[in-house]
């Protein structure tokens, strides 16, 4: 009788455990999306040529699922946006640029510091497509295209607004490979995020 007694006292714990558990899980809104617009700085040396441009305008749509308070898993669509470059020999002017773009699978660590401030660190894979195109005295003569899977680091806050919408501010670093060079892209953004 005793034994019956602590095992029925034993699962009524469980149950509350779990039923609280649950009700943690169902104040978090568990799908959101959104998006950013940012600026990006490639890491290219910009050796022999005249002039060049490493910054470029990106952006990315997001969506992704709260699996707790404290973990989210996230997938994106995003543009590292073009850079290019001027270089000149005997007189004659050559141009050259490189885009970027990709999907990414990342998972996100939050950290709520204030019920309207949250940070959160990202770890994922990217697969990253440099595209590029030259042209000699104005006529095209190069293009080509490199797909690489590479690591994305990021960290980043949000600051709700409302209770489903919310400021999304982030810094990411990503790599992108083309013709065997592989540079560094830092991007810098700041979007909205709303959550269901």
């Amino acid at each position: 009788m005793l034994k019956n007694k602590i095992i029925l006292t034993g699962l009524m714990a469980v149950v509350m455990v779990s039923g609280s558990a649950f009700a943690q899980v169902a104040q978090v809104p568990q799908v959101y999306m959104g998006a950013t617009v940012g600026k990006g700085q490639w890491n290219d040396d910009c050796k022999n040529v005249v002039s060049c441009s490493t910054n470029s305008d990106t952006y990315k749509v997001f969506g992704g699922y709260n699996i707790d308070k404290n973990f989210a898993v996230e997938a994106s669509y995003f543009s590292l946006g073009t850079i290019s470059a001027n270089s000149s020999a005997g007189g004659v002017n050559a141009t050259s640029q490189v885009k970027g773009k990709g999907f990414e699978l990342a998972g996100l660590y939050k950290h709520e510091f204030t019920q309207q401030l949250s940070g959160f660190a990202k770890l994922g894979i990217a697969s990253i497509k440099a595209e590029g195109s030259g042209s000699v005295a104005g006529v095209g003569v190069s293009n080509g295209s490199t797909t690489s899977t590479q690591p994305v680091f990021g960290l980043g806050a949000t600051y709700q607004l409302t209770k489903e919408l919310a400021l999304r501010g982030e810094f990411e670093t990503r790599k992108i490979k083309f013709n065997g060079d592989k540079e560094a892209v830092n991007n810098v953004s700041i979007g909205m995020q709303y959550s269901f």
